[in-house]
């Protein structure tokens, strides 16, 4: 049995192009399974595009070849690279931080060689290497054409483009950090406190907590909410702290509503950094 093919992209579902991506892998091999991750990214965030690959890379078999493209650097001499991880997966990417938050199961990366892993009479068009060449070289690696070693030249897993990561702090009683990732369809929010430091301020689950969000010096949420396991402990329309279940990290959500609808209004916008979003949390 092939593995299985996984797509990421910002492309959204209003073009052909996550289609187009889908017809040159079936072009390659009728045979490859797709399945789509995500193609709402925000566009240009390839920090969201890392963090939801280490949330969703563990629930799928080793051997998995994923595709992950936000590429606002695509035509440009940022390399294009293949990443094998500890399990036996692959990720097949551009090179431009995509890789960050799964660095520690990157055990080799080889670049692309386009004069290779190309769709054939794609050499003109720039702007869509993730149909010409991260799906068609995906699909190659998929369907066995080639092996790891036919992606390209390998080269040091230190080489690979990162962007910078935090971690909350926690004291006891207290909690401090940043806005990690944000989903779009419930609105609820991730932060970058882990769930075991988090242990640390001696808030346990029915403890009462005060919530501020600030952004640029400019209060945005500051209200009392309870920790508990999940969102049917409060009224619906009320805000609750819980251990998030794909990333154990804290988030912060409300039980049937948006949060970032109501409380966090610009945070989808082009080029909000979810990182100026400071929270802090004290136990009451």
């Amino acid at each position: 049995m092939l593995p299985d093919i996984v797509l990421q992209t910002d492309f959204g579902l209003t073009t052909g192009f996550v289609a187009s991506m889908y017809g040159v892998i079936r072009m390659v091999d009728q045979s490859l399974d797709v399945f789509d991750l995500n193609h709402e990214i925000r566009p240009f965030d390839m920090r969201q595009g890392s963090f939801l690959l280490r949330d969703t890379i563990p629930y799928w078999k080793g051997g998995t070849v994923f595709v992950s493209v936000v590429d606002p650097g695509v035509g440009t001499a940022r390399r294009g690279c293949v990443a094998k991880l500890t399990n036996g997966s692959f990720v097949v990417t551009p090179d431009n931080g995509s890789l960050t938050a799964i660095l520690d199961w990157v055990v080799a990366v080889r670049e692309i060689d386009e004069s290779v892993n190309r769709l054939k009479g794609s050499d003109k068009a720039n702007s869509f290497h993730g149909r010409d060449v991260f799906a068609y070289t995906a699909a190659r690696l998929a369907s066995g054409i080639i092996n790891f070693e036919g992606v390209g030249p390998e080269y040091p897993v230190n080489e690979i483009v990162t962007f910078e990561t935090t971690h909350g702090t926690v004291a006891p009683g207290r909690a401090e950090g940043e806005i990690a990732g944000c989903t779009k369809h419930f609105g609820g929010v991730g932060t970058n406190i882990d769930v075991d430091e988090f242990e640390k301020t001696g808030i346990v689950y029915g403890d009462m907590t005060h919530v501020t969000i600030v952004k640029n010096g400019e209060t945005l949420f500051d209200r009392d909410v309870l920790y508990h396991k999940s969102f049917g402990f409060v009224p619906e329309g009320e805000p609750i702290l819980y251990n998030g279940s794909t990333t154990p990290t804290i988030a912060l959500s409300l039980n049937k509503r948006s949060f970032a609808e109501k409380f966090l209004t610009h945070i989808f916008d082009t080029g909000e950094n979810f990182g100026d979003y400071k929270i802090t949390i004290v136990k009451k």
